[in-house]
């Protein structure tokens, strides 16, 4: 297979090969017609548009974090693995899935509210969700917690609720806030400079990034070092000494691994999270991956450099 080849292929297919993403498409249009549910398949842009008349709420599915959980196992499990993603949002509850489900009362809704961190192109699939920016190459997006999966709130949903977006986002970051901690597992790079790697529910572990100041410890002057890159893991690490430094070169390395391979890929940044502020640390990969290049803000390099102050001194 040729690199020309491969490199015709979309950016979220690539993983697949040219073969893989023939396979894939085949079998995610398959389903499409076993379900008999009209749709267009754009590769372009990695979504199923499915026609207007199925749902009562426009409806647009990404296909990148099922390529990933396809490109990471057996062909032969693909049809498999395709149905159980797309049964999951056409599972029905009460008689209705998830796409037609009735968001009228808000009293009966509320409970189900969440905030999730998704990553920008979600705005290549549906314009119509409620969501403001998060840190960068995020979106903060309303969705609701069914019973099978997640789903976005429309802003023809929310119009007729009697509450502001604002509020609504307040909402679900309370609501996420009484989901179960999730588990801090801690990885030593080097005596002294530990990792915390924060896992749990795969649909919401690295959204609790917006909640993060739950699991952080008092004092923390420095405040941390945050990656988000899929969206069941959340990457941290407490800024304390120089020892950050090593930190820093660990964590994107894992980054962009983890990013590029998924599922459920979400941010390729390194942050500075400091006085509930999310500041992005710029870096390039070069050589292949095999060399770092990274280039922080001035306050970030000034830090670094009081840090090693202190150490020289110590």
């Amino acid at each position: 297979m040729s690199n020309q080849r491969e490199e015709a292929l979309p950016n979220w297919a690539r993983m697949l090969g040219t073969n893989g993403f023939r396979t894939f498409v085949a079998l995610v249009e398959g389903y499409f017609a076993d379900k008999r549910i009209p749709m267009r398949l754009d590769a372009d842009e990695g979504v199923v548009r499915p026609g207007a008349e199925v749902f009562a709420q426009t409806s647009v599915f990404g296909l990148q974090n099922i390529a990933q959980t396809c490109s990471q196992s057996n062909r032969e499990m693909w049809q498999e693995l395709i149905a159980a993603h797309f049964n999951c949002i056409f599972a029905a509850s009460d008689e209705q899935n998830a796409l037609n489900i009735d968001v009228s009362d808000f009293g009966k809704v509320r409970g189900l509210l969440r905030a999730r961190l998704y990553p920008l192109d979600l705005l290549n699939q549906s314009v119509e969700t409620v969501h403001r920016p998060g840190p960068e190459g995020t979106l903060e997006v309303v969705v609701l917690d069914l019973p099978t999966t997640v789903r976005t709130v429309a802003r023809s949903e929310a119009k007729a609720w009697p509450l502001e977006h604002e509020t609504l986002f307040e909402i679900g970051r309370h609501n996420l806030s009484q989901q179960d901690r999730l588990k801090d597992t801690v990885v030593s790079v080097q005596p002294g400079v530990d990792l915390h790697l924060l896992t749990g529910d795969a649909f919401y572990a690295a959204s609790h990034a917006l909640i993060l100041d739950v699991y952080l410890p008092r004092p923390l002057p420095h405040g941390a070092l945050v990656a988000m890159p899929k969206r069941d893991v959340l990457l941290v690490h407490h800024i304390r000494n120089i020892g950050a430094v090593e930190a820093i070169g660990s964590m994107l390395q894992a980054v962009v691994g983890m990013h590029t391979d998924g599922p459920g890929s979400l941010s390729p940044h390194l942050y500075w999270h400091r006085h509930g502020e999310f500041i992005t640390l710029p870096y390039q990969m070069e050589g292949d991956g095999e060399s770092l290049n990274f280039a922080p803000p001035g306050d970030f390099a000034e830090m670094l450099h009081q840090l090693s102050d202190r150490a020289d001194l110590s």
